[in-house]
């Protein structure tokens, strides 16, 4: 852990030092942890670059809130990883003169559109198919929604429950984030 700040607090340092733009590439073999990885770096720039709360949404809530947003649409459980992503992303945080987190964009590209078609067992589609058929009973009712194992989509493969991973609290968890990120 100690490792891992110091690398950290070096970024943030030659940033602040140099004034200049930096750049931090994730990369590795599917399983490798790289989501995890740009989640603990989100979450760090976000601490450092933290304005006080003022009252409504910060930009570092609305960066590290379209995490979740993002794992629920682009995300799925393959063969290897129960939270694989199926896309990339490009990740720009903006700071100002002072280290402040002043704005932010992401780009998503090459999303693995044929996984919403077919899946292979024990596989499954990407996770928000499986969050909104464990939706609370006014929702299922109001989308005309079912048990998953009635949808073609998600019937293909024998996989529909994810161990360790609640589909109800990741609904109320995913919209709660879209709520914060402004959807």
């Amino acid at each position: 852990m100690y490792l891992r700040s110091l690398m950290f607090l070096t970024g943030n340092r030659q940033m602040m030092n140099e004034g200049k733009s930096n750049s931090i590439l994730v990369s590795g073999e599917s399983g490798a942890g790289k989501t995890e990885t740009t989640k603990l770096l989100m979450r760090y720039l976000a601490f450092l670059g933290g304005r006080s709360k003022t009252g409504g949404r910060t930009v570092e809530q609305q960066v590290l809130e379209s995490n979740p947003v993002l794992e629920a649409f682009g995300n799925a459980k393959t063969v290897r990883n129960n939270n694989s992503s199926r896309f990339g992303k490009f990740v720009e945080i903006q700071f100002d003169q002072s280290g402040k987190i002043s704005g932010a964009a992401i780009r998503t590209y090459l999303l693995e559109r044929s996984r919403v078609c077919q899946i292979n067992s024990p596989e499954r589609n990407y996770h928000c198919f499986y969050f909104l058929c464990s939706a609370p009973p006014e929702d299922i009712k109001r989308y005309k929604l079912g048990d998953p194992s009635s949808f073609h989509y998600l019937n293909q493969s024998s996989c529909i429950k994810v161990d360790g991973m609640s589909d109800a609290e990741e609904y109320l968890a995913t919209r709660s984030a879209m709520n914060t990120v402004g959807i």
